[in-house]
């Protein structure tokens, strides 16, 4: 691995070598508020005031353009307007900075309006534009997500398509929540409050390396410049079995130096889920199927302010408040054979109920401060992080053989209370040169997680059960990281980019486990490396190459050991001694116009995942977290989107790949084998004044393998109408 980055590195050195003499003149415009200035025209003249180059600022108001040696003027215009001039004798890179220009002026009544394309692809990610699209109308975050090229979202778990785990960032903040935690706070953000959605799957050295294989980074809409807004809405979401309904608000202000963002929106819906799953024992086949029920009620809000302090000096906070109520209900029905008998001989029927509460709140401070014209900066950033959910699960249930007639009772419950304190601080330098755009920084982190749980489980009883004397346990968990990084970004001349990074951290971790009264203490140190190329021969064609490393930390409730009864034959729990595991993550993509082609190759080694245990003597199943195999995964994707008919867009994605599993773990059988599915999602305009819009998507997945587990074929339609 170390000689491929190594030989990858050496070969952009060299390249860089070859083309250092061209020339490239870049820079930056802002206005006087210091927002980036998007549209507006950069030209380039001759001596003789012959307009050469013509090229329109981005969303960040930059500009990047190659020409020849000599003399020049450069002239940045809006609506005809010149706002700044400048001549220029360009003998070797030019680093414009960042320019100032006055543009109260020339908007007058003008409203510009530009749509940004769909997808946009860059050097280290996927950009999706939701905001362009209707396939997210009335729904949430998660909705937008699973319509979001890339992403996966299968059983309320987001992943990557051809990865496996992923984090996932709120304006560039991680999220420190476990994997149904995240789900309830991504379902409680309107997707209207979305501007678009990065899939970033080799992420820059200056992100955390945790995230197994990937991130995911939703981007929030700002308030637009010298105006407010105020947006009041009403949705309706029907699903087969219930419905949601969700009232938002948002409000946005920009004036001068200060900005201002609120939302605050509420949801009160419910949803309803079938499971069925089958359990061999050597002489009984156990037939189980569920009916789940849950009612929530979500509230969630935003708010952020941004000031300029000086022109030098940006100074801002953010907070996210998350608050929800659910009651869920589970109905279990498990039917017991002998093995070659068609009837069962024993039925056990349960009923469980959960009562939760879970809740964060989460609070960002940051500095801004630019160091000179030419875009060196220094940001620093504080966080804090609090979660906390009370839940009650009681459960109760009979177990009924049928011959000769007899009948048992079982009766639990699980009271369980959890406490998250995380805090955070970084420092982000940017340093642009001639030569590259370079970044470093440092974070350091201290997490804190305290869990106690009181729980009675009767076991298999004669008679009804009345009192519940309930046994308490405690588990606490402490984690601290210290990170540094280095990064460096270039453009050449002959079409090729470069982004090389590398980051480290070191580790430390401390568990508590009252019910053995032991700790248990990790220290480990360990760099991520991470490597991005890309090619553009033309304006249609793309070639991308990437490699990256990154760790996958076991959270709270993958580590606590503190045993959950679902019923009497079926336990959850988690595993002190999980170990983190690693990922060496390889792409290449081929992008023509609408088209991208991707090839991907992934080294997973000690694996974590869920594992069903079984007690031959008791027929009880024990759900545990263990580190279980070492993967290899080889993959192709084809994406393709379809604009030609002016009434229908429609993006379309197949995607195979093959896994290879090493189990490491004697309790867990390895499965080898192909995993394949497509999707696509459409919208459609049904009036000549686009008034009136419909979505429709669909996705089909094929009989699959993954590691210890075996995926059965499955289906799924969605539509929607604005």
């Amino acid at each position: 691995m170390r000689k491929v980055f190594l030989s990858i590195v050496f070969i952009v050195f060299m390249l860089n070598n070859a083309v250092i003499a061209q020339i490239k003149i870049f820079g930056k415009v802002v206005a006087l508020d210091n927002l980036p200035l998007e549209y507006a025209e950069v030209i380039l003249f001759s001596e003789k005031a012959v307009p050469l180059i013509n090229r329109l600022t981005n969303e960040k108001g930059e500009f990047n353009f190659d020409y020849q040696k000599g003399i020049y003027k450069l002239e940045i215009r809006q609506f005809r307007q010149v706002l700044f001039s400048k001549n220029l004798e360009l003998t070797s890179d030019y680093n414009a900075g960042t320019i100032t220009v006055d543009a109260t002026n020339t908007l007058g009544g003008v409203t510009i309006s530009k749509k940004k394309e769909l997808v946009e692809r860059k050097i280290d990610r996927l950009v999706f534009n939701i905001e362009n699209t209707i396939s997210a109308v009335g729904g949430d975050a998660l909705t937008a997500l699973k319509i979001t090229p890339g992403v996966l979202v299968r059983n309320e778990s987001v992943t990557i398509v051809g990865k496996q785990s992923v984090r996932v960032l709120v304006d560039d903040k991680m999220l420190e929540l476990s994997e149904g935690d995240l789900t309830n706070f991504l379902r409680s953000i309107p997707a209207d409050n979305i501007k678009n959605i990065e899939v970033i799957t080799t992420p820059p050295a200056k992100y955390d390396a945790a995230g197994g294989s990937g991130l995911i980074n939703i981007r929030l809409k700002k308030a637009q410049t010298d105006a407010w807004s105020l947006s009041l809405g009403s949705s309706y979401l029907r699903r087969y079995d219930e419905g949601e309904a969700a009232i938002t608000s948002n409000f946005m202000y920009s004036k001068n130096k200060l900005s201002l963002t609120s939302s605050l929106n509420y949801r009160n819906g419910g949803e309803t889920f079938y499971y069925q799953d089958y359990n061999a024992f050597p002489t009984e086949l156990w037939n189980t199927k569920q009916r789940f029920n849950r009612d929530y009620k979500r509230l969630n809000g935003v708010l952020g302010m941004q000031y300029l302090v000086t022109t030098n000096w940006n100074l801002g906070f953010q907070y996210i408040g998350n608050f929800n109520k659910t009651h869920s209900n589970r109905n279990t029905i498990s039917s017991v054979y002998e093995h070659n008998m068609n009837a069962p001989f024993n039925d056990i029927t349960s009923f469980t109920t959960a009562d939760q509460k879970p809740n964060f709140n989460s609070i960002n401070l940051f500095n801004e401060f630019k160091l000179d014209t030419t875009g060196k900066k220094i940001i620093l950033n504080l966080d804090y992080f609090k979660y906390a959910n009370n839940d009650t699960r009681p459960y109760e249930g009979t177990s009924v053989v049928k011959t000769p007639y007899a009948i048992q009772y079982f009766k639990g419950i699980n009271d369980n209370s959890q406490s998250t304190d995380n805090y955070a601080g970084k420092v982000d330098v940017e340093l642009p040169t001639k030569f590259a755009n370079w970044s470093t920084g440092a974070k350091i982190s201290f997490s804190n997680t305290t869990n106690d749980i009181a729980a009675f489980n009767s076991g298999l009883v004669n008679s009804p059960i009345a009192n519940m004397p309930q046994t308490t346990h405690k588990f606490d968990y402490h984690e601290n990281v210290q990170a540094a990084y280095l990064s460096g970004h270039k453009k050449f001349k002959n079409n090729l980019e470069a982004q090389i990074g590398l980051r480290m951290e070191a580790t430390q971790t401390k568990s508590y486990d009252g019910n053995l009264n032991q700790s248990l203490n990790t220290n480990y140190t360990k760099l991520f490396p991470t490597v991005n190329l890309a090619y553009t021969p033309n304006g249609n064609s793309t070639y991308r190459l990437s490699y990256g490393r990154r760790i996958a930390r076991p959270n709270f409730a993958e580590l606590n050991p503190n045993v959950t009864y679902v019923t009497p034959f079926l336990t959850v729990e988690g595993n002190q001694v999980l170990r983190p595991y690693f990922i060496d993550n390889f792409e290449f993509i081929y992008s023509y116009r609408k088209l991208e082609s991707k090839l991907y190759y992934s080294i997973e080694n000690d694996v974590f995942n869920q594992i069903g245990l079984p007690d031959l003597n008791t027929n009880q199943i024990r759900l545990i977290y263990k580190n279980i195999f070492n993967l290899k995964r080889y993959g192709f994707s084809e994406t393709y989107t379809f604009d030609k008919i002016k009434w229908w867009n429609s993006n379309n994605l197949f995607n195979i790949n093959y896994t290879t599993a090493q189990t490491i773990d004697l309790s867990a059988i390895a499965v080898d084998g192909f995993t394949s599915f497509v999707t696509s999602n459409n919208d459609f305009n049904l009036n000549k004044d686009k008034t009136l819009l419909f979505n429709l998507g669909f996705e089909y997945y094929f009989l699959g393998a993954y590691g210890i587990d075996k995926i059965k074929p499955f289906t799924s339609t969605s539509f929607a109408i604005q």
